[in-house]
């Protein structure tokens, strides 16, 4: 019997729950808000005239630009470099892209992160619970 608070799944499928989960609540508060912004549009008299602009007039395009270029190579470099080498690298240099400084002291605090980081996620997620990482 089936109820509200029984969650039934195929093993083979156990991975797939918790992104389920929460691409469920974000699409439930992406309707939530652009409900929102319909009121709102609604009782400012502008429902209308829509001039919607994803990007100011200033935004930093190199950060922006390098972000996607960093986060395709990590999708790239998973299968080859494997999950702890290229979330080191890719840490790395998104810090690197971020702090605009390439000091001694900003290299080797973004390079001590990375590692640091890195190596807790692969520890916590790959050897402790038990998750396959890429």
């Amino acid at each position: 019997m089936n109820d509200f608070l029984t969650l039934e799944f195929k093993f083979s499928e156990s991975h797939t729950v918790f992104p389920k989960i929460v691409l469920s609540i974000l699409v439930m508060l992406l309707i939530l808000i652009v409900i929102n912004q319909v009121i709102q549009r609604y009782k400012d008299g502008k429902l209308t005239d829509f001039n919607f602009k994803f990007f100011t007039g200033n935004y930093d395009k190199l950060k922006f630009y390098g972000t996607v270029a960093l986060l395709i190579g990590y999708g790239l470099t998973l299968e080859l470099l494997g999950f702890l080498l290229s979330s080191i690298l890719f840490m790395f240099l998104i810090m690197l892209l971020y702090i605009g400084n390439l000091k001694r002291k900003a290299i080797l605090l973004s390079l001590a992160n990375s590692i640091l980081t890195s190596f807790i996620i692969w520890f916590v997620f790959g050897q402790m619970f038990d998750i396959t990482l890429p």
